[in-house]
């Protein structure tokens, strides 16, 4: 089921900091990511991050729904999947859209 039909708090969050142009804080954790070594398979568990962003768009890939916005810590255009969005909280600054696409 999509989450972006489920309009859960942190959704509502992004979407308000979309229509608005404001920056968003969020609290993610990123995905986990499998590895081979020495003979075995091993799945190391995303770690959780905070993220002050300017949220542009919510798009689904294929099954997933991800989340778009410029990252301002790391200066750069990231896609978060909505399901690793554990919250959003606006924050009281504006931005001018420029950067994306």
């Amino acid at each position: 089921m999509p989450i972006l039909s489920e309009k859960t708090e942190p959704v509502k969050t992004l979407i308000e900091g979309i229509m608005q142009r404001q920056m968003v804080r969020i609290r993610y954790r990123k995905e986990s990511k499998e590895y081979v070594s020495g003979g075995g398979r091993f799945t190391e568990k995303g770690e959780i991050v905070v993220r002050t962003v300017e949220p542009y768009e919510i798009k689904h890939d294929g099954p997933k729904e991800y989340f778009w916005g410029y990252d301002t810590t790391d200066k750069t255009i990231k896609r978060f999947n909505l399901e690793g969005i554990q919250s959003a909280r606006l924050l009281p600054h504006v931005f001018i859209a420029g950067r994306f696409g």
